[in-house]
């Protein structure tokens, strides 16, 4: 029977935005989730997006990345020195896996997993609610389904980790699940299958269940 380690991110010290419409996401193709920081400032336009790893080159004239909002947008006070995604896990820097620069696994030069240059639970820029006041405790897993080796996994003693991104709803059903590590020969679908049925404790807020990410690595080992 193949073994599990469920891995779950924390978050604290959110401050409220001014703002409760509004987001976007980001990524540069990083195989792995985005790491978790700061945000940039927000400002009218946007000359260069958040980037949670340093640059390749450094550049002769540096311009300060930034989203694009409302200037007078408060931001998520972390204070941990990097750019990152405040929603992200800490370890390895990384932009994560969504496109168009930025950080998170959506698009277009933002923070987060949705499209826009913003930051938040929606599209288009600025910042959404998704940064409420207080302070988060992770997921708790209750209940788990085994994951089974695929036939042709067994077959070929193939071993390895799955590492999927899901959302742990106020329900604590798990939904939005994204495969950031796969393995293939069909371990991939067998660890969304058996995860797709876990249940969780949801995360709480000022004491009221919410809506978070978490990441899981599913362990596939032959014994």
């Amino acid at each position: 029977m193949p073994a599990w380690r469920p891995s779950l991110e924390h978050f604290s010290r959110l401050v409220a935005p001014v703002v409760s419409h509004g987001g976007g996401g980001g990524g540069e193709r990083s195989p792995t989730p985005p790491s978790r920081g700061d945000l940039p400032k927000f400002v009218a336009r946007q000359f260069t997006a958040p980037s949670a790893t340093p640059p390749a080159i450094t550049p002769i004239l540096a311009i300060e990345p930034a989203l694009i909002g409302p200037p007078e947008i408060k931001l998520p006070d972390l204070a941990i020195g990097r750019l990152g995604d405040p929603f992200g896990r800490n370890g390895q820097l990384s932009s994560g896996p969504g496109s168009g620069g930025g950080i998170g696994g959506g698009s277009h030069g933002g923070v987060g997993d949705n499209d826009g240059p913003g930051f938040g639970d929606k599209d288009g820029g600025g910042m959404s609610a998704r940064a409420a006041t207080g302070s988060i405790s992770a997921p708790e897993l209750l209940y788990k389904t085994e994951p089974e080796f695929s036939e042709e996994a067994r077959k070929a003693k193939y071993q390895g980790t799955v590492v999927l991104n899901i959302e742990v709803g106020e329900d604590g059903k798990p939904r939005r699940m994204r495969i950031v590590q796969g393995l293939g020969l069909g371990l991939d679908d067998k660890a969304l299958e058996a995860v797709s049925r876990w249940l969780f404790r949801p995360a709480m807020r000022n004491g009221r269940p919410t809506t978070a990410p978490a990441t899981i690595e599913v362990n596939f080992r032959l014994l």
